[in-house]
């Protein structure tokens, strides 16, 4: 505070303590405000816990704790060592990774996408995984910013 604007003892009994508990309760209702939005913000699910989870293990280069999540067909047809080949050359197309955004889910048939946008060093990228109702990793893909959702096949 600037020197004029303190409120000496004189200020307090000549009513400046009324502005003081005025001040006082502006605080404290904004603090709960700023409490219960917080409280009120949807919790990340916990697919998008995954989904972040294994983005983070592939940016990193553990690729095995990548593949953790993974149901049998994909640990068939996407091993660590194929999704270290993957993810090389995704760099390659797109560049160095730099970071995420927040996941967003969707539903596609049965199962939920979570897509993530992903900042490259030469252009916007998304990784995206789908999960199958038991919760496990039936489909990992990196792509171009904007490619649609598949649609479900009937069944």
């Amino acid at each position: 505070m600037a020197h004029d604007e303190r409120m000496s003892a004189q200020d307090i009994a000549r009513g400046g303590g009324r502005r003081l508990a005025r001040a006082a309760v502006t605080i404290a209702l904004a603090a709960c405000a700023l409490l219960q939005a917080a409280g009120s913000a949807p919790a990340a699910s916990k697919d998008d816990k995954v989904a972040l989870r294994t983005l983070d293990d592939i940016v990193k280069g553990h690729y095995k704790a990548a593949t953790a999540h993974f149901d049998k067909d994909m640990r068939k047809h996407l091993p660590p060592k194929g999704l270290e080949q993957v993810w090389k050359s995704y760099q390659a197309q797109f560049g160095r990774y730099k970071s995420h955004q927040k996941p967003k889910d969707a539903k596609s048939g049965r199962y939920t996408v979570v897509r993530v946008p992903l900042r490259m060093q030469h252009s916007a990228g998304e990784f995206r995984l789908s999960f199958d109702k038991s919760g496990a990793v039936a489909g990992l893909f990196f792509l171009k910013p904007g490619v649609p959702l598949p649609k479900p096949s009937p069944t």
